[in-house]
């Protein structure tokens, strides 16, 4: 188990770049919730030239939503790491054709 901080519109940099979660929710996966984040991603100081995609990261199978408040006042949930490769396949396949993305990355 691990928890998950519900966090959108804040930039993350890194040394190449950076990105933005701007869209969360749950969707429904082999009888069990599933917890998706939808962002942008950019390469804007690389060496090789730019680059940018919107793709999902998705944190696990929903344990408890929201249970708790951090330290920041951010919600906190608490999730389950998903290691089913058919679950896998299909939260790709869902988030691809509905949230149009090009990558979807676990956790």
């Amino acid at each position: 188990m691990r928890e998950y901080t519900h966090e959108l519109n804040v930039e993350v940099r890194s040394i190449s770049g950076g990105y933005n979660l701007d869209e969360e929710g749950k969707i429904a996966v082999l009888g069990r919730e599933v917890i998706y984040a939808i962002g942008n991603a950019v390469v804007d100081s690389a060496c090789c030239g730019a680059y940018g995609c919107r793709f999902a990261l998705v944190p696990g199978y929903v344990v408890s939503w929201k249970f708790k408040k951090n330290a920041d006042g951010l919600s906190v949930s608490m999730v389950e790491p998903i290691t089913d490769h058919i679950a896998k396949q299909e939260i790709e396949d869902t988030l691809r054709t509905g949230k149009t993305v090009q990558q979807v990355v676990f956790w």
